[in-house]
Protein backbone atom coordinates (compact mmCIF):
# COMPACT_ATOMS: atom_id res chain seq x y z
CA UNK A 1 0.00 0.00 0.00
CA UNK A 2 2.72 2.51 0.80
CA UNK A 3 4.40 1.79 -2.76
CA UNK A 4 0.93 2.03 -4.24
CA UNK A 5 0.01 5.21 -2.64
CA UNK A 6 3.53 6.74 -3.42
CA UNK A 7 3.29 5.86 -7.10
CA UNK A 8 -0.77 7.76 -6.56
CA UNK A 9 1.14 10.56 -5.44
CA UNK A 10 4.19 11.05 -8.15
CA UNK A 11 1.90 10.55 -10.57
CA UNK A 12 -0.68 12.72 -9.59
CA UNK A 13 1.25 15.50 -8.14
CA UNK A 14 4.20 15.69 -10.48
CA UNK A 15 3.99 13.73 -13.68
CA UNK A 16 2.06 15.00 -16.72
CA UNK A 17 -1.28 14.67 -17.53
CA UNK A 18 0.01 11.43 -19.92
CA UNK A 19 0.29 9.65 -17.23
CA UNK A 20 -2.75 9.11 -15.93
CA UNK A 21 -3.27 5.80 -16.61
CA UNK A 22 -0.47 4.54 -14.21
CA UNK A 23 -2.05 6.75 -11.74
CA UNK A 24 -5.74 5.00 -12.61
CA UNK A 25 -4.21 1.79 -12.45
CA UNK A 26 -2.72 2.45 -8.68
CA UNK A 27 -5.69 3.57 -7.76
CA UNK A 28 -7.24 0.47 -8.79
CA UNK A 29 -4.80 -1.32 -6.38
CA UNK A 30 -5.16 1.07 -3.74
CA UNK A 31 -9.08 -0.23 -3.98
CA UNK A 32 -8.57 -3.29 -3.37
CA UNK A 33 -5.75 -3.38 -1.12
CA UNK A 34 -8.33 -0.73 0.53
CA UNK A 35 -11.19 -4.02 0.27
CA UNK A 36 -9.14 -6.48 2.06
CA UNK A 37 -8.01 -4.28 4.67
CA UNK A 38 -11.10 -3.22 5.49
CA UNK A 39 -12.25 -7.02 5.34
CA UNK A 40 -9.38 -8.17 7.20
CA UNK A 41 -10.39 -5.17 10.15
CA UNK A 42 -13.63 -7.99 10.88
CA UNK A 43 -12.08 -11.28 9.68
CA UNK A 44 -8.40 -11.04 10.67
CA UNK A 45 -5.90 -12.05 12.98
CA UNK A 46 -6.53 -10.05 16.81
CA UNK A 47 -4.65 -7.28 16.75
CA UNK A 48 -5.95 -6.98 13.23
CA UNK A 49 -9.71 -6.15 13.57
CA UNK A 50 -10.87 -3.10 14.48
CA UNK A 51 -12.94 -4.29 17.52
CA UNK A 52 -9.35 -4.59 19.57
CA UNK A 53 -8.49 -1.31 18.32
CA UNK A 54 -8.39 1.20 21.97
CA UNK A 55 -10.42 3.93 20.34
CA UNK A 56 -11.34 6.47 23.00
CA UNK A 57 -11.48 10.44 23.32
CA UNK A 58 -10.04 9.84 26.45
CA UNK A 59 -7.70 7.25 25.66
CA UNK A 60 -6.08 9.38 23.19
CA UNK A 61 -5.88 12.40 25.59
CA UNK A 62 -4.48 10.46 28.23
CA UNK A 63 -1.70 8.92 26.01
CA UNK A 64 -0.50 12.19 24.54
CA UNK A 65 -0.28 13.32 27.86
CA UNK A 66 1.84 10.95 29.46
CA UNK A 67 4.19 11.47 25.95
CA UNK A 68 4.46 15.10 27.01
CA UNK A 69 5.77 14.10 30.04
CA UNK A 70 8.13 11.74 28.31
CA UNK A 71 6.29 8.63 29.28
CA UNK A 72 4.51 6.10 26.21
CA UNK A 73 3.02 3.09 27.86
CA UNK A 74 3.90 -0.45 25.93
CA UNK A 75 1.11 -1.77 24.13
CA UNK A 76 1.11 -5.33 22.57
CA UNK A 77 -1.11 -4.05 19.99
CA UNK A 78 -2.18 -0.37 18.56
CA UNK A 79 -1.61 2.45 20.84
CA UNK A 80 -4.80 4.72 21.12
CA UNK A 81 -3.18 7.62 19.34
CA UNK A 82 -1.89 4.51 16.79
CA UNK A 83 -5.50 3.08 16.52
CA UNK A 84 -6.67 6.53 15.78
CA UNK A 85 -3.77 7.31 13.45
CA UNK A 86 -4.68 4.09 11.57
CA UNK A 87 -8.54 4.93 11.24
CA UNK A 88 -7.61 8.39 9.82
CA UNK A 89 -5.63 7.00 7.35
CA UNK A 90 -8.04 4.45 6.35
CA UNK A 91 -10.62 7.11 6.05
CA UNK A 92 -8.41 9.50 3.68
CA UNK A 93 -7.49 7.11 1.39
CA UNK A 94 -11.10 5.45 1.06
CA UNK A 95 -12.23 9.21 0.46
CA UNK A 96 -9.17 9.26 -2.23
CA UNK A 97 -10.44 6.42 -3.70
CA UNK A 98 -14.31 7.73 -3.83
CA UNK A 99 -13.88 11.35 -5.28
CA UNK A 100 -10.93 9.81 -8.08
CA UNK A 101 -12.98 7.13 -9.14
CA UNK A 102 -16.30 9.90 -9.91
CA UNK A 103 -13.51 12.00 -11.25
CA UNK A 104 -12.94 9.69 -13.36
CA UNK A 105 -16.16 8.57 -14.36
CA UNK A 106 -17.29 11.96 -14.64
CA UNK A 107 -14.56 14.15 -16.54
CA UNK A 108 -13.03 11.04 -18.38
CA UNK A 109 -16.73 8.96 -18.95
CA UNK A 110 -13.63 5.78 -17.69
CA UNK A 111 -14.27 3.11 -14.73
CA UNK A 112 -17.11 2.09 -12.87
CA UNK A 113 -19.19 4.78 -12.32
CA UNK A 114 -18.82 6.72 -15.68
CA UNK A 115 -22.23 5.41 -16.47
CA UNK A 116 -23.75 7.21 -14.04
CA UNK A 117 -21.47 10.31 -13.26
CA UNK A 118 -22.11 13.85 -14.87
CA UNK A 119 -19.21 16.33 -15.87
CA UNK A 120 -20.23 19.09 -13.32
CA UNK A 121 -20.26 15.52 -10.49
CA UNK A 122 -17.13 14.65 -11.60
CA UNK A 123 -15.56 18.32 -11.88
CA UNK A 124 -16.57 18.65 -8.42
CA UNK A 125 -15.52 15.49 -7.12
CA UNK A 126 -12.13 16.40 -8.41
CA UNK A 127 -11.39 19.37 -6.48
CA UNK A 128 -13.13 16.68 -3.11
CA UNK A 129 -10.11 14.45 -4.34
CA UNK A 130 -7.51 16.84 -4.53
CA UNK A 131 -8.07 17.92 -0.75
CA UNK A 132 -8.29 14.24 -0.15
CA UNK A 133 -5.04 13.67 -1.32
CA UNK A 134 -3.25 16.57 0.82
CA UNK A 135 -5.38 14.94 3.83
CA UNK A 136 -3.70 11.50 3.15
CA UNK A 137 0.01 13.42 2.44
CA UNK A 138 -0.68 15.17 6.38
CA UNK A 139 -2.04 12.08 7.62
CA UNK A 140 1.06 10.16 6.13
CA UNK A 141 3.78 12.42 8.00
CA UNK A 142 2.06 12.68 11.07
CA UNK A 143 1.93 8.95 11.16
CA UNK A 144 5.75 8.97 10.19
CA UNK A 145 6.19 11.19 13.04
CA UNK A 146 4.44 8.71 15.56
CA UNK A 147 6.97 6.20 14.35
CA UNK A 148 10.09 8.22 15.14
CA UNK A 149 8.69 9.37 18.57
CA UNK A 150 7.91 5.51 19.69
CA UNK A 151 11.23 4.35 18.37
CA UNK A 152 14.14 6.86 18.95
CA UNK A 153 12.68 8.70 21.92
CA UNK A 154 10.65 5.51 23.51
CA UNK A 155 12.64 2.64 22.20
CA UNK A 156 10.08 0.90 21.08
CA UNK A 157 10.23 -1.55 19.20
CA UNK A 158 7.39 -1.29 16.71
CA UNK A 159 8.19 -2.04 13.11
CA UNK A 160 9.84 -4.94 13.57
CA UNK A 161 6.74 -6.73 15.58
CA UNK A 162 4.09 -6.09 12.50
CA UNK A 163 6.37 -8.60 10.09
CA UNK A 164 6.81 -11.05 12.31
CA UNK A 165 4.01 -10.91 14.83
CA UNK A 166 6.25 -10.96 18.01
CA UNK A 167 6.99 -8.65 20.24
CA UNK A 168 9.50 -7.86 23.00
CA UNK A 169 7.98 -7.22 26.41
CA UNK A 170 10.56 -6.91 29.19
CA UNK A 171 13.44 -8.79 27.60
CA UNK A 172 10.94 -11.63 26.88
CA UNK A 173 9.51 -12.24 23.19
CA UNK A 174 5.79 -12.75 23.32
CA UNK A 175 3.86 -14.19 20.62
CA UNK A 176 0.42 -12.34 20.93
CA UNK A 177 -2.86 -13.69 20.98
CA UNK A 178 -4.71 -14.83 18.05
CA UNK A 179 -1.05 -14.76 15.66
CA UNK A 180 -2.44 -17.05 14.09
CA UNK A 181 -4.45 -16.33 10.76
CA UNK A 182 -7.65 -18.37 9.70
CA UNK A 183 -8.05 -19.42 6.39
CA UNK A 184 -11.44 -18.54 7.01
CA UNK A 185 -10.34 -14.91 7.75
CA UNK A 186 -8.34 -15.21 4.20
CA UNK A 187 -10.84 -16.79 1.91
CA UNK A 188 -13.44 -14.24 3.08
CA UNK A 189 -11.19 -11.17 2.64
CA UNK A 190 -9.96 -12.61 -0.75
CA UNK A 191 -13.18 -13.30 -2.23
CA UNK A 192 -14.89 -9.77 -0.41
CA UNK A 193 -11.70 -8.04 -3.39
CA UNK A 194 -13.00 -10.24 -5.96
CA UNK A 195 -16.47 -9.33 -5.86
CA UNK A 196 -15.39 -5.82 -5.56
CA UNK A 197 -12.99 -6.47 -8.47
CA UNK A 198 -16.08 -8.29 -10.76
CA UNK A 199 -18.43 -5.74 -9.98
CA UNK A 200 -16.50 -2.77 -10.78
CA UNK A 201 -15.46 -4.71 -14.50
CA UNK A 202 -19.05 -5.09 -15.09
CA UNK A 203 -20.00 -1.63 -14.06
CA UNK A 204 -16.88 -0.19 -16.49
CA UNK A 205 -18.06 -1.97 -19.14
CA UNK A 206 -21.70 0.27 -19.39
CA UNK A 207 -21.67 2.81 -21.87
CA UNK A 208 -20.85 5.84 -20.05
CA UNK A 209 -23.06 9.16 -19.36
CA UNK A 210 -22.96 12.16 -21.66
CA UNK A 211 -20.95 10.33 -24.37
CA UNK A 212 -21.61 8.10 -27.36
CA UNK A 213 -19.33 6.82 -30.36
CA UNK A 214 -20.19 8.76 -33.63
CA UNK A 215 -19.84 7.80 -37.40
CA UNK A 216 -19.04 10.92 -39.76
CA UNK A 217 -20.87 11.00 -42.66
CA UNK A 218 -18.31 10.41 -45.60
CA UNK A 219 -19.68 13.59 -47.09
CA UNK A 220 -17.95 15.88 -43.68
CA UNK A 221 -15.44 13.55 -43.94
CA UNK A 222 -14.28 14.29 -47.35
CA UNK A 223 -15.53 17.64 -47.73
CA UNK A 224 -14.12 18.88 -44.40
CA UNK A 225 -11.17 16.91 -43.88
CA UNK A 226 -9.68 17.33 -46.96
CA UNK A 227 -8.04 20.91 -45.59
CA UNK A 228 -7.99 20.24 -42.06
CA UNK A 229 -8.84 17.32 -39.57
CA UNK A 230 -12.61 16.99 -39.50
CA UNK A 231 -13.18 17.66 -35.69
CA UNK A 232 -15.26 15.89 -33.46
CA UNK A 233 -18.48 17.99 -33.48
CA UNK A 234 -18.60 18.54 -29.74
CA UNK A 235 -15.75 20.95 -30.55
CA UNK A 236 -18.36 23.53 -31.19
CA UNK A 237 -21.46 24.54 -30.07
CA UNK A 238 -24.62 24.15 -32.06
CA UNK A 239 -24.32 28.25 -32.44
CA UNK A 240 -20.76 28.23 -33.98
CA UNK A 241 -21.27 25.58 -36.09
CA UNK A 242 -24.22 27.61 -38.01
CA UNK A 243 -22.24 30.60 -38.11
CA UNK A 244 -19.13 28.55 -39.21
CA UNK A 245 -21.00 26.87 -42.08
CA UNK A 246 -22.98 29.89 -42.75
CA UNK A 247 -19.81 31.47 -43.42
CA UNK A 248 -17.91 29.41 -46.28
CA UNK A 249 -17.10 31.78 -48.72
CA UNK A 250 -14.75 33.44 -46.82
CA UNK A 251 -13.50 30.56 -44.31
CA UNK A 252 -10.83 32.27 -42.28
CA UNK A 253 -9.25 33.82 -45.67
CA UNK A 254 -10.23 31.02 -48.08
CA UNK A 255 -13.16 30.30 -50.42
CA UNK A 256 -14.60 27.15 -48.75
CA UNK A 257 -18.58 27.14 -50.15
CA UNK A 258 -20.18 24.13 -51.07
CA UNK A 259 -22.95 23.03 -52.73
CA UNK A 260 -26.37 23.78 -50.78
CA UNK A 261 -27.44 20.20 -49.99
CA UNK A 262 -23.71 19.22 -48.89
CA UNK A 263 -23.73 22.37 -46.44
CA UNK A 264 -26.97 21.86 -45.30
CA UNK A 265 -26.20 17.92 -44.63
CA UNK A 266 -23.13 18.79 -42.86
CA UNK A 267 -24.82 21.28 -40.82
CA UNK A 268 -27.36 19.21 -39.75
CA UNK A 269 -25.03 16.56 -38.68
CA UNK A 270 -22.87 19.09 -36.83
CA UNK A 271 -25.33 20.89 -34.72
CA UNK A 272 -27.01 17.49 -33.97
CA UNK A 273 -23.85 16.30 -32.28
CA UNK A 274 -22.72 19.98 -30.64
CA UNK A 275 -21.13 20.32 -27.41
CA UNK A 276 -24.52 20.54 -25.90
CA UNK A 277 -25.24 17.36 -26.81
CA UNK A 278 -22.19 15.81 -24.79
CA UNK A 279 -21.42 15.76 -21.64
CA UNK A 280 -17.56 15.53 -21.78
CA UNK A 281 -14.57 17.74 -20.53
CA UNK A 282 -14.09 19.08 -24.03
CA UNK A 283 -17.70 19.99 -24.40
CA UNK A 284 -17.93 21.81 -21.51
CA UNK A 285 -14.63 23.71 -21.37
CA UNK A 286 -14.13 24.34 -24.81
CA UNK A 287 -17.16 23.49 -27.17
CA UNK A 288 -19.64 25.42 -25.01
CA UNK A 289 -17.16 28.61 -24.73
CA UNK A 290 -18.01 31.14 -27.47
CA UNK A 291 -15.32 32.95 -29.08
CA UNK A 292 -15.84 35.92 -31.76
CA UNK A 293 -13.71 33.58 -34.04
CA UNK A 294 -15.66 30.61 -33.59
CA UNK A 295 -11.84 29.11 -33.13
CA UNK A 296 -11.62 26.61 -30.48
CA UNK A 297 -7.83 27.80 -30.17
CA UNK A 298 -8.94 30.90 -29.19
CA UNK A 299 -10.91 29.63 -25.96
CA UNK A 300 -9.21 30.46 -22.70
CA UNK A 301 -9.17 27.04 -21.65
CA UNK A 302 -7.48 25.92 -24.77
CA UNK A 303 -4.30 28.35 -23.93
CA UNK A 304 -4.79 27.43 -20.33
CA UNK A 305 -4.20 23.53 -21.14
CA UNK A 306 -1.48 24.11 -23.71
CA UNK A 307 0.63 27.03 -22.25
CA UNK A 308 3.30 24.84 -21.58
CA UNK A 309 3.81 23.26 -25.05
CA UNK A 310 6.46 25.08 -26.78
CA UNK A 311 5.65 26.80 -30.45
CA UNK A 312 7.66 24.71 -31.88
CA UNK A 313 6.26 21.50 -31.50
CA UNK A 314 3.17 22.85 -33.07
CA UNK A 315 5.66 23.51 -36.38
CA UNK A 316 6.80 19.79 -36.27
CA UNK A 317 5.51 18.14 -39.34
CA UNK A 318 3.36 15.65 -37.93
CA UNK A 319 1.40 18.61 -36.54
CA UNK A 320 1.57 21.51 -38.86
CA UNK A 321 -0.55 23.82 -36.72
CA UNK A 322 -2.13 24.28 -33.30
CA UNK A 323 -6.09 22.85 -34.88
CA UNK A 324 -4.12 20.15 -35.90
CA UNK A 325 -5.72 17.94 -32.63
CA UNK A 326 -5.49 14.62 -34.50
CA UNK A 327 -1.47 14.78 -34.27
CA UNK A 328 -0.94 14.67 -30.35
CA UNK A 329 -4.51 13.37 -28.86
CA UNK A 330 -5.09 9.99 -30.60
CA UNK A 331 -8.90 9.86 -29.78
CA UNK A 332 -9.41 12.82 -30.53
CA UNK A 333 -11.90 11.76 -33.70
CA UNK A 334 -13.90 10.06 -30.93
CA UNK A 335 -14.34 13.52 -28.53
CA UNK A 336 -12.75 11.92 -25.23
CA UNK A 337 -9.49 13.51 -25.54
CA UNK A 338 -8.57 10.70 -22.56
CA UNK A 339 -5.54 12.47 -20.82
CA UNK A 340 -3.65 9.38 -20.90
CA UNK A 341 -4.02 9.44 -25.00
CA UNK A 342 -1.64 12.62 -25.55
CA UNK A 343 1.20 11.67 -27.54
CA UNK A 344 3.44 14.77 -28.56
CA UNK A 345 5.22 13.82 -32.03
CA UNK A 346 9.14 13.96 -31.20
CA UNK A 347 11.88 15.48 -33.08
CA UNK A 348 10.44 16.12 -36.58
CA UNK A 349 8.09 13.23 -36.88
Amino acid sequence: MVCIVAVAAVTGFLAPAWWLDVHVIAGYALAALLAFRLAWGFLGSHYSTFRTFPLSWDGVVEHLRLILRNKSPVYIGHNPVGALMIVILLVALVSLVVTGLITLGGQQKLGPLAFLTTYEIGHFSKDIHEIAAWGVVLAIAIHLAGVLVETRIFRHTIILPMITGRKALAGKWLIPKGRDVSARGVILSVLGVGVLVAGGTVLASRPPAGWRPLEFPAVYASECGDCHVAYHPSLRSAKAWRAIMAGLSDHYGEDASLGRKTAESITKFLTASAAETFDTTVAHRIGRKETASFRMTDTRRWKAWHKGIDASVFRRRAVGSKVNCNACHKDAPSGRFYAAEIHLPTGDQ
